[in-house]
């Protein structure tokens, strides 16, 4: 299948923004690039290099027992074609979530790895999840 997704974030879930925000940029030069609410919750995207590491504050924070990794984020050209594509194919996809600028679904992969595959359409808002050349 050949579609038009590029790997973007890995998304983390934690109580406490500021520290890892604080320790992120201190040890790896990340810059915050976005910072606004999304479906309730805050929602982070630092930039480190050329990759991103998507922080959400979460009104439901983790268990202690599990770590905060929550899901990888692919970036798609078309989100309707692709969630159109996967479930042609059998894939299970949630219903396209839309949110000013773009959208999100979500899929479960093997060993319950989730996928958020979303795009951004609103130029304004694509400054801060697609690198310009």
């Amino acid at each position: 299948m050949t579609t038009d997704v590029t790997l973007h974030h890995v998304h983390l879930v934690t109580a406490d923004v500021p520290r890892l925000c604080e320790f992120l940029e201190k040890n790896f030069d990340a810059e915050i690039v976005f910072d606004d609410t999304i479906d309730g919750d805050r929602n982070i995207f630092l930039r480190i290099g050329t990759g991103r590491i998507h922080l959400f504050e979460s009104r439901r924070p983790p268990q202690r027992q599990r770590n905060i990794f929550h899901h990888i984020g692919m970036m798609a050209g078309n989100l309707e074609k692709l969630v159109a594509t996967l479930t042609a194919s059998g894939v299970e996809v949630t219903d396209i979530t839309r949110t000013p600028g773009g959208g999100f679904a979500m899929v479960t992969g093997p060993d319950g790895l989730l996928i958020e595959l979303f795009e951004v359409t609103d130029p304004e808002s694509r400054k801060a999840f697609v690198d310009v050349t």
